[in-house]
């Protein structure tokens, strides 16, 4: 049987900046989830950014977590923040547990041999990355509380993601998906989006526009970056929502809930079977599985003895 640390959820928090539609799920779930910085307008972020280039009073631009401290036990803090926060917490809060959390591959940020052993514990959902590094594994998480919008089928496959350099891969993987007859919508966001000057055709979506493109698709197209193992949102989209996966992916069938009956896997499966694939219906998996990515659940791993 598992065992728990002592753990009270009322004195873990998050420190978090990615899907946004994801926020108030947490903070419902009983933890509190901030970015590192402050919300403010576009002149005083111009302000703020020299000054932290400056290393001049960082800790005032810190969200209102920086208040919270002296009642947090557990701070879990998502590596794509400003790390120097991970450093001011273990300096104002010397006991602090911190999990400094990989929910990308290693290679697109901080190196963990960059980061002191004594300042945090590394942990990752990439199990290549695990080994390879030497951390702790954990799953990536969903939400059994999202729900689709109820739509009939338009689209046979649906794919929306950053480019990431790999929008000629996507263009290629849409033109040969689409010969083989399936009816797809592919939006492709570009990688200049977030800069002010900004002025090009594929802005991000809203994470509840995303719902209603999956909602209306049969199949989620999820394509991994070369050495990536760690299980992306779509594959949690697709066992949450029971929409087929379409993913370029192979250690896929390693996992617990891989069903060939479910899941495509891109240059292993014949191409031409790709339309029985998408019109046969979705094989239920066991909803134990699918529990096990619900985030109250990876919450919980991180205290296991």
């Amino acid at each position: 049987m598992e065992k728990y640390r002592n753990h009270s959820t009322s004195k873990t928090i998050l420190i978090y900046n990615s899907v946004g539609y994801f926020v108030p799920l947490f903070f419902k779930e009983g933890i509190p989830a901030y970015p590192v910085y402050k919300q403010i307008p576009f002149f005083l972020k111009v302000i703020r950014k020299i000054l932290i280039k400056l290393n001049v009073s960082k800790s005032l631009w810190f969200d209102e977590w920086k208040s919270n401290l002296s009642d947090i036990e557990t701070v879990i803090f998502f590596s794509t923040n400003p790390f120097e926060a991970v450093e001011y917490i273990k300096e104002k809060k010397a006991n602090v547990r911190i999990i400094f959390w990989y929910w990308n591959p290693v290679f697109r940020g901080i190196k963990p041999a960059e980061i002191p052993d004594d300042l945090c514990e590394k942990w990752s959902f990439d199990k290549n990355d695990c080994m390879h590094y030497g951390m702790k594994y954990n799953t990536t998480f969903y939400f059994n509380s999202i729900k689709l919008p109820f739509a009939a089928a338009v689209y046979d496959i649906v794919f929306v993601g950053v480019d990431k350099g790999r929008r000629s891969a996507l263009n290629k993987i849409n033109e040969n998906i689409s010969i083989s007859g399936a009816n797809t919508h592919f939006y492709i966001v570009d990688d200049s989006w977030s800069k002010r000057t900004y002025n090009g055709a594929f802005p991000p979506i809203s994470y509840p526009n995303y719902l209603e493109l999956v909602s209306k698709s049969k199949a989620i197209l999820d394509y991994v970056q070369e050495g990536q193992e760690g299980l992306t949102l779509r594959v949690m989209e697709s066992i949450f929502f029971n929409k087929k996966l379409i993913t370029n992916d192979r250690t896929i069938i390693l996992n617990d809930f891989y069903n060939a009956d479910n899941i495509f896997i891109l240059d292993v499966d014949n191409i031409q079977n790709l339309s029985t694939f998408l019109n046969t219906p979705y094989q239920p998996i066991n909803p134990e599985i699918v529990e096990r990515y619900n985030f109250v659940n990876w919450l919980r791993r991180f205290f296991i003895q």
